[in-house]
């Protein structure tokens, strides 16, 4: 696991809730499934809790995974009603099923190994109700890993509590296991007309897929795909996938 989703959740908060429109999440997945027959949705890799929020508020009974338990402090804190439990997404055992399974934030990415995958899918499949849906996102391999730059600094800002966050990403080819590559990030913060002060780095190898490996492993584990569409969002291209057994 990432610094960004242990020592750094706090930043990962702060950041991605305006890099993320969350209220357009919500809409996307709720989109997805037949809210009509939907009521129980399982939820993995909710990070700080704000699609839990959403989802609660909407009235569905909701579960939070994530593996980070820093993470999860801070889900509990933002939505103290719902149920969260962590775990691992290849070998998550709840002992029951959900109508809806999501896997939100592209998490995908950090299952690296087709073996992880296809055993990640084969599990989720077993916490769905016999007419239950998976849904999941994931980074477009065709159209992100031919931009890929060593030497190109990519700058994200954001504004959160009136202090203004700087994210510098080095992103480095590896295809050590897929489609992968190694992410640096130095965090700051920027004062208007004071030198960056440094907050934390941070490093992690992150897979994207082409569409047609995840219809071969979805095929693999026995899942039948539904729907699929391209995602855009701030910083990689997306497909979002619905399928179910």
């Amino acid at each position: 696991m990432t610094k960004l989703y242990s020592d750094l959740a706090y930043l990962y908060d702060a950041l991605y809730q305006t890099f993320i429109d969350y209220d357009a999440e919500f809409s996307l997945y709720q989109h997805c499934f037949n809210s009509d027959t939907t009521n129980t949705v399982l939820e993995i890799g909710c990070g700080s809790g704000h699609l839990a929020n959403r989802f609660v508020a909407a009235g569905y009974e909701y579960v939070g995974v994530d593996i980070s338990s820093q993470m999860l402090n801070l889900a509990r804190q933002r939505c103290p009603t719902a149920h969260f439990e962590q775990a691992d997404m290849r070998t998550l055992q709840l002992g029951r099923t959900f109508d809806a399974v999501l896997i939100t934030a592209r998490s995908l990415s950090y299952i690296l190994t087709n073996a992880d995958v296809l055993g990640t899918f084969r599990q989720l499949a077993e916490h769905l109700t016999p007419t239950g849906t998976l849904h999941f996102d994931f980074i477009d391999a065709g159209s992100f890993m031919k931009t890929l730059n060593p030497d190109a600094v990519v700058e994200h800002r954001a504004v959160y509590n009136g202090q203004t966050y700087l994210r510098q990403s080095r992103y480095a080819l590896q295809l050590a296991t897929g489609f992968t590559w190694n992410w640096h990030s130095e965090f700051y913060i920027e004062q208007p007309g004071q030198p960056l002060q440094a907050v934390a780095d941070d490093d992690a190898t992150l897979r994207a897929f082409l569409p047609d490996e995840i219809r071969l492993l979805l095929q693999l584990a026995g899942i039948s795909i539904l729907n699929e569409q391209r995602q855009p969002t701030y910083a990689f291209d997306t497909w979002v996938f619905s399928a179910r057994k």
